[in-house]
């Protein structure tokens, strides 16, 4: 039995109920989950699960073999097979990343648009959020300045994030007819019948199965803190929210 990835539909559940369908010497797998398993970048959900009064509190979720598995932290009273548990995600956690993985999106785009840059990588934190970028000069102070300025202006636009499902060949006509990078489409299995397309406005459109906010107006203002050269022709960009 697969576990139903409540998260992939509602980026703002906090709170949930969920049956325990597997368990490890640490770990549980539960039937549905809006808990992000680490991946994309992006690292895992934190929070609890509570049983009978117990409270179990997640360490970690990993996708493993095609199953999501919560780490737990109380390993000397783990949950059994059918137990019924109440869960809660650490919101305050999930939300920062929510606002760093929108505003990724949102500064990628302005690259393509601006610098016919291409995405190679990114990493989304609490701390911070980072993008590596396939461009053929260093950039400088005066750049950076322009940059954070031009995305800070999308960002105030208050530009609404839908999330929408579509077939596969749909799917890849409607992203390659806006720009979205043709490497990634053809990195996602060909087992996959239908893509999670996140669309900012008329702005961006990606294909993500990552956590996203409703609106641009929610991530605040960005501050470009760092570049970095990655090597030839890659930089890496950080940032920091205000």
């Amino acid at each position: 039995m697969q576990t139903t990835m409540l998260y992939m539909k509602d980026n703002y559940l906090k709170t949930f109920s969920a049956k325990v369908i597997a368990v490890g010497e640490d770990y549980v797998v539960l039937n549905q989950t809006a808990f992000y398993p680490l991946g994309g970048g992006q690292e895992s959900d934190l929070g609890t699960l509570t049983y009978n009064e117990n409270i179990f509190s997640i360490k970690s979720v990993r996708r493993d073999q095609g199953q999501v598995k919560h780490f737990i932290v109380e390993t000397e009273k783990l949950l059994k097979v059918g137990n019924l548990v109440e869960c809660s995600i650490d919101w305050k956690r999930r939300f920062i990343h929510m606002r760093y993985h929108t505003a990724i999106h949102v500064l990628s785009r302005y690259m393509q648009l601006e610098h016919n840059a291409d995405v190679l990588g990114n990493n989304i934190s609490t701390r911070s959020g980072r993008v590596d970028f396939d461009i053929e000069d260093a950039l400088t102070e005066e750049q950076l300045k322009d940059i954070e300025v031009g995305v800070n202006k999308i960002i105030d636009q208050n530009l609404p994030i839908e999330i929408n499902f579509i077939p596969r060949d749909e799917a890849i006509t409607f992203l390659k007819k806006h720009g979205y990078q043709t490497d990634y489409i053809d990195m996602i299995p060909s087992s996959v019948k239908i893509f999670r397309i996140i669309s900012v406005g008329d702005y961006d459109f990606a294909s993500c199965a990552g956590t996203h906010l409703a609106n641009t107006s929610e991530i605040g203002k960005i501050r470009i803190t760092k570049r970095r050269s990655m090597g030839k022709g890659k930089e890496r960009i950080t940032l920091a929210l205000d």
